[in-house]
C-alpha cells in the first residue's frame, strides 16, 4: 500500500518556534542542510542504509512499521523525489526546517546530530504540513 499519509503537527510546531527565531545558528542551519542534502544524494543513488542513516529513529522505525521491511530497504521503495535542491533553512532550539525546490524537510537536533523527522512535507493552507514521510 506503501506510505501512509499522515497529517503532520510540524506545522504547530514550527509556528510556536517561530517566536525564538533567533536561538539557531549559521552552523545549525548548515548542518541541518547537510543531512537533507546527505539524504537527497543517498535517495538519488539508491543508498537505502545511507538515506536511512539520516533519519530519525521515530522516522526510521514508522517507515519500518508502514512497509513491514527494514529501513534500507522500505525507504527505496517508498515515493520519494530526489534530487531537489536546498532552497533554505531555519532552526530554532532543537528544530530547523529545510526549504527545497518542491517541499520541505523537518528536522530534530539529536546526540547524533541533525536527523530528519519528515520528509516530503507541502503546506496546506490553515491545516498542518502533509508529509510522504515522517516519524
Amino acid at each position: 500500500m506503501g506510505l501512509v499519509l499522515r497529517r503532520l503537527t510540524v506545522a504547530i510546531t514550527v509556528l510556536a518556534a517561530a517566536g525564538l527565531t533567533g536561538c539557531g545558528t549559521g552552523a545549525d542551519e548548515r548542518e541541518a542542510r547537510r543531512s537533507v542534502d546527505r539524504f537527497e544524494v543517498a535517495v538519488q543513488a539508491r543508498d537505502g542504509a545511507g538515506a536511512c542513516a539520516e533519519l530519525s529513529e521515530d522516522t526510521s522505525s514508522s517507515l519500518e512499521q508502514s512497509e513491514k521491511k527494514p529501513c534500507e530497504q522500505a525507504i527505496l521503495s517508498a515515493e520519494l523525489t530526489p534530487t531537489r535542491e536546498v532552497v533554505e533553512a531555519s532552526v530554532w532550539v532543537t528544530s530547523a526546517q529545510v526549504k527545497l525546490d518542491g517541499d520541505t524537510a523537518f528536522l530534530d537536533r539529536t546526540s547524533q546530530g541533525w536527523k530528519i523527522s519528515a520528509v516530503g512535507c507541502q503546506p496546506r493552507p490553515g491545516a498542518p504540513y502533509e508529509c510522504e514521510l515522517e516519524g
